[in-house]
């Protein structure tokens, strides 16, 4: 079975983003093998550099990303696929003999260079900034649909 890891920095504070993220979870289960891992944020302050705020959260990080597997970096700079070309680069991965891929999703200061330069690939969910919470939601629904697409399934109109 095919094994997926979210790296989130942060953890879900609303409910109904935590009934989101469970929802797509659930979903998720007859596609693969879904770990989350939460890293916990660091206090943003003034004083303390965003770089260096970043690099603590990727130390981390790296701890948790397997070098046998594909890493993905959500980045609002990163390619910007289609749901229909996610799952064909899925696919192809997969047809590759992948079967391991890890998404890392940064905090409010996004991801360090340290992790962006770890991960395979950089995907964007979007040009707009989307909190980290939201952005959770928006990959796991995503990653399923990308399942949906590849196993034809009707959830993909």
């Amino acid at each position: 079975m095919v094994k997926i890891k979210v790296i989130s920095v942060g953890r879900a504070k609303e409910s109904w983003i935590k009934e989101g993220v469970s929802h797509y979870q659930k979903l998720l289960k007859r596609y693969a093998e879904l770990q989350q891992v939460e890293i916990k944020e660091e206090k943003i302050t003034k004083s303390r550099p965003t770089e260096d705020i970043r690099d603590a959260e990727a130390e981390r990080i790296l701890k948790h990303v397997d070098a046998a597997g594909l890493t993905v970096a959500l980045d609002q700079k990163g390619e910007r696929l289609s749901s229909e070309e996610l799952a064909g680069w899925l696919g192809e991965k997969l047809s590759l003999g992948h079967g391991e891929f890890s998404f890392v999703l940064g905090g409010a200061l996004g991801l360090s260079r340290k992790v962006q330069r770890a991960c395979s690939f950089r995907l964007s969910l979007s040009p707009m900034t989307l909190t980290h919470e939201m952005s959770l939601v928006i990959l796991l629904e995503q990653i399923y649909r990308a399942f949906s697409i590849l196993k034809g399934t009707n959830y993909h109109k």
